[in-house]
């Protein structure tokens, strides 16, 4: 899963508002704009089908009408009360990020949550036990909602490295998680976010992986079934077995999902980071679309890699960002252009709350110089400044509607996000509207509003 994300965006004083176009999920692929070229001055037919403000910049209450998965990840590094400001109607699954293993392989922050386990062991300490309470209470106003224990991440998966080839250090794991279910009662499953069989990226500095990585994977699946499997007949509730995975071919392709995808109820796409500053070149990081016939960077290729490795399409469920990632130096909006650099920022990121706040108005159009750019070839839009020559591909709440059909047209599970702390309610609202929830209104949207307008003000600025 990506870094954290608190940069700054620069905005300048001119600004250089454009139109919008309408957007349309099941469109044909047509030509590439021209370079920076804007939307054009049709009505946004998103927004006036959505029946809420789709730029409104707080949460809305929906009805679950659309029976799919509409799912978060909660990072353990935000403030816990977060969650709270969310209507518990809108979410079907919360994705705690992260647990960590304690052994090989562990990061050195992890050290106290690791005295006295064994290796290979869940690790926990006080932030756990907070986050665990909160969900506890949420869950009173939320009994419909699943939670689960993420494991692993960008920075936490080299244990999984370590563990996943042998039988017995499974076995240690998966009794593990066995305990902490029994011990976490707001807890309903585990998810494995291992980043990536094969190839760990060198993230902690040092080089993992085997060619076997994709066999194991599919082993310690089947172990960690049978062990929830067992820990449901000792208490009587089912529990959730479920992984992200990275969708390119280049990792899907290394994993035995024909094995690996029968204990698995759900299988998160990470269908965004296609691009960024580790890239060559420029491109749309979290695009619904490919940029051309060949190129391994959509949504739609995720689910089309996925499906041919073995994974049913009742169990995708498909990405949604909640930040953008951008490039300086750019001269065209489209994937394959060339770049001098990352965006301003972290890693070149940026939240889409933050985007919200500085360079959109209340319609979705750029402000502060930028433009709102519509690019009919991805079906994505992005925010260009043709000065400063900046630009950066995100999920917009239009584009997150197109997701959800998308989504609900393909017979997919349904939609997640990573993660809550970006969104200032905008896309999570998209994510239930694109999926088929229907907006509360009357006195069943109060509670929920009520709830989280109480939140929103304990929660401290940034």
């Amino acid at each position: 899963m990506p870094a954290r994300v608190l940069s700054h965006l620069p905005t300048p004083l001119t600004a250089a508002i454009t139109s919008l176009g309408a957007i349309a999920a099941s469109a044909a692929i047509a030509a590439t704009p021209a370079p920076g070229a804007a939307a054009g001055s049709a009505p946004d037919a998103a927004a006036e089908a959505a029946g809420y403000p789709l730029f409104g910049g707080k949460p809305v209450a929906f009805e679950r009408t659309g029976n799919k998965v509409v799912g978060i990840y909660v990072p353990n590094w935000e403030p816990v009360e977060l969650i709270e400001r969310v209507p518990p109607q809108n979410l079907t699954h919360v994705l705690y990020a992260f647990l960590r293993l304690c052994g090989p392989g562990q990061l050195e922050k992890d050290a106290a949550k690791c005295v006295g386990r064994q290796d290979f062991e869940i690790g926990t300490g006080p932030v756990d036990a907070r986050f665990d309470a909160a969900f506890q209470r949420y869950k009173q106003r939320a009994p419909h909602l699943k939670i689960v224990a993420s494991i692993g991440g960008w920075g936490g998966s080299d244990p999984i490295f370590h563990l996943a080839g042998d039988p017995a250090r499974r076995a240690v794991f998966a009794a593990s998680a066995q305990r902490f279910l029994r011990e976490h009662p707001a807890f309903d499953g585990i998810d494995i976010d291992w980043e990536h069989p094969g190839n760990n990226g060198a993230a902690n500095g040092v080089q993992l992986g085997s060619p076997r990585d994709g066999q194991y994977y599919a082993e310690l699946m089947a172990d960690l079934r049978r062990a929830l499997d067992a820990l449901t007949a000792e208490t009587g509730r089912p529990y959730l077995l479920t992984t992200a995975v990275n969708p390119m071919d280049s990792i899907v392709g290394k994993i035995n999902f024909k094995d690996a995808a029968k204990p698995l109820d759900l299988v998160f796409m990470m269908s965004y980071d296609f691009y960024g500053m580790w890239s060559p070149v420029a491109g749309h990081h979290t695009a619904l679309r490919s940029s051309s016939a060949q190129a391994d960077d959509s949504l739609e290729r995720a689910v089309r890699n996925l499906e041919t490795a073995g994974v049913p399409r009742s169990k995708l469920v498909a990405g949604v960002a909640m930040y953008g990632r951008g490039f300086t130096g750019v001269g065209q909006t489209r994937a394959g252009a060339a770049k001098t650099g990352a965006y301003p920022g972290a890693e070149g990121a940026q939240g889409y709350r933050e985007i919200a706040g500085r360079i959109l108005d209340a319609k979705g159009q750029g402000r502060a110089g930028y433009q709102s750019v519509w690019d009919p070839v991805t079906q994505s839009w992005s925010l260009y400044h043709p000065k400063l020559k900046l630009w950066m591909g995100y999920d917009d709440p239009r584009a997150v509607l197109a997701k959800g059909r998308f989504a609900r047209e393909l017979g997919l599970a349904g939609v997640f996000a990573w993660e809550l702390s970006q969104d200032n309610g905008d896309l999570l609202n998209a994510m239930n509207r694109g999926v088929g929830n229907l907006p509360l209104t009357g006195a069943a949207a109060q509670e929920p509003a009520a709830r989280a307008a109480t939140a929103a003000q304990k929660e401290p600025r940034r």
